[in-house]
């Protein structure tokens, strides 16, 4: 069973032979110096949202932007957080099994779950840098709906970048952007991810530096 999860197909989508090479012949990219601040930043932001959860309001960042509350069931929240556990749904048609860990979810009046994700950058967003995670919301959508939950037909991005530092204390700016998502979107990312598995080994992206890697500096054409 292929066990994938909605960053992995984050990572890979963008080159074809990359996602193949992965799964068929254990071949995965170098993961290189692990970014360290977003992590910390998401640690930071999850105690943020918590503080204002245990109050039974919405932070101030978010609050009268969105139409929902946040969930409230921390026991639920902090499995589906965790990223060894995370909420997962097996894809029997695809021998699939994906899993996912969630940033923060909200509720809307009609007891549907409403994905919410944190994006730390180093810049501020672009007309289309949304655009890039569009997939991931689907996919939560997905796995919340097969796990039996009413899912909305939308959900949010939180995008923090830092704005300026002053005597020991950083800025950050925010941008709220809301996405239609859907479990039907969701189910079709994994369709194509299904496509590519179990055809043969498709053409490397033309702009994907770590085949263009393979082929001129290993001298591998074969990859």
């Amino acid at each position: 069973m292929i066990k994938i999860s909605p960053s992995l197909i984050g990572i890979l989508s963008e080159c074809p032979r990359c996602l193949w090479l992965h799964f068929h012949e254990d071949i995965k990219r170098p993961q290189g110096i692990f970014p360290s601040l977003p992590s910390g930043m998401d640690g930071v932001l999850k105690t943020y949202f918590d503080g204002y959860r245990s109050k039974k309001k919405l932070p101030p960042e978010v609050d009268g932007k969105v139409d929902g509350v946040l969930f409230t069931d921390r026991a639920k929240l902090d499995g589906w957080r965790n990223n060894f556990k995370g909420i997962q749904a097996k894809v029997p048609e695809f021998d699939m099994l994906i899993k996912g860990a969630i940033d923060e979810l909200l509720v809307d009046s009609e007891g549907r779950f409403i994905p919410f994700d944190f994006k730390t950058r180093g810049f501020p967003t672009k007309e289309d840098t949304h655009e890039h995670y569009q997939f991931q919301l689907d996919l939560y959508a997905f796995l919340f709906d097969k796990n039996g939950f009413p899912v909305a037909d939308h959900g949010y991005l939180l995008f923090f970048w830092p704005e300026d530092y002053r005597e020991g204390v950083a800025r950050f700016t925010t941008d709220l952007i809301k996405l239609k998502i859907s479990p039907a979107q969701g189910y079709e990312v994994l369709t194509r991810v299904h496509a590519i598995l179990s055809g043969p080994k498709p053409s490397a992206h033309e702009e994907c530096q770590y085949c263009a890697y393979r082929e001129v500096a290993l001298g591998d054409t074969n990859l």
